[in-house]
This record gives structure tokens, sequence and C-alpha cells, in this order.
């Protein structure tokens, strides 16, 4: 099945009867981002799965596993994919508090002393965790990782291209996840 067949499934599930123009513009940005881009569809897959998971949003994930396990990708990178929000969330966590610091207190937190032995045994290689963490710090609205991570993204030569197609798939599932949330309000 394509994955514009699954993202239609996704979306008639999810959004059953949904006309709004919001919905319009959401539903037509993943499309879009998942379909076309500067992005390979495994890379696609694969960022949308961690930042799914950064978004407790299980339908959505369900869509990127499928994608995934459609792509032949392997278990072991599939469960990178959807683990990456754990390690990210708490770097996200910590480095935001650190950033929210006055120049001068900084250096009272100097270690973060947190094991974070995954950030160098990437399963899915080096490029594809730093692309997922990037995805998910954006998520998670860490200024530090993002920073950290576009450098050692831009290092890495990925594109700013594809740099903004993190961002923006970010931004697709966010604002897909809170429209569902909006819509089960209003029932």
């Amino acid at each position: 099945m394509s994955i514009a067949d699954k993202v239609d499934q996704y979306l008639e599930k999810e959004f059953p009867g949904a006309t709004t123009s919001v919905f319009r513009d959401l539903s037509l940005n993943l499309k879009k981002l998942l379909e076309e881009g500067i992005l390979e569809p495994q890379e696609r897959a694969m960022n949308l799965l961690a930042i799914a998971t950064a978004l407790e949003n299980q339908p959505l994930m369900s869509l990127a596993k499928d994608y995934l396990e459609e792509l032949n990708v392997p278990a072991e990178q599939i469960r990178e994919s959807a683990e990456v929000a754990g390690i990210m969330g708490m770097n996200n966590v910590y480095y935001k508090f650190k950033s929210y610091l006055p120049t001068e207190v900084k250096e009272n937190y100097s270690r973060a002393g947190l094991r974070m032995q995954s950030l160098m045994k990437a399963v899915s290689g080096k490029q594809n965790f730093e692309m997922m963490s990037m995805a998910v710090s954006i998520v998670n609205g860490c200024p530090q990782c993002i920073v950290s991570h576009e450098k050692a993204l831009t290092e890495l030569g990925v594109s700013a291209d594809k740099i903004h197609d993190l961002a923006r798939i970010a931004a697709v599932a966010k604002g897909l996840t809170s429209l569902k949330t909006a819509i089960d309000f209003l029932k």
C-alpha cells in the first residue's frame, strides 16, 4: 500500500467527517511531506515515528511503524526510531532547564551526569539518529538541543533542506495531535 493510501486511512479513521480548513491544511501538509520532499521515504517514516512517540500519538505512531515495516526496515531500527523519543525527552528537559538559567548560574550545573550511551551506539547510524534527535528536540522545544543537533547534522553533510523538512514534519504532527485533542474535546 502506498504512503498516500496509508495517510488517507489514518486521516479517515482519526478525523471522520472532518472538513474544516484547519483539517484540510494539516492533512494536505502531512500528505505532501510524507509523499515527496528531500527526505528519503525511510527517513520520513523514522522521523515521524520518533516525533509521534514524543507526542504520545499512538495512531500516528502506527502509521509510521506500518510504513517502516512495508519499507523492510529492520525491527531494531524501528524500535530505535520509537525509543529515541525517550532519551531525547530526558535530554530535552534537562538542557531546556539549563537554557533558562542566567549565564552566571549555569556554571553551577557544569555536567549533566545522566547516562546517554545510546547516543553513541545508534543502530540506525549516526546521521539517522541525529535527524530523529533533532526532530524530537523540535517537538519538545529545547533550543540548546536544536542548535546542537543542527550543528551535528550540518557537519555530517545533511542539507538545510532536509533539516527544514524535519521541522516541517514535526510541526504538522504536532498540529494534527492538537487538532485531534480539540475534536475529541468538542464532541
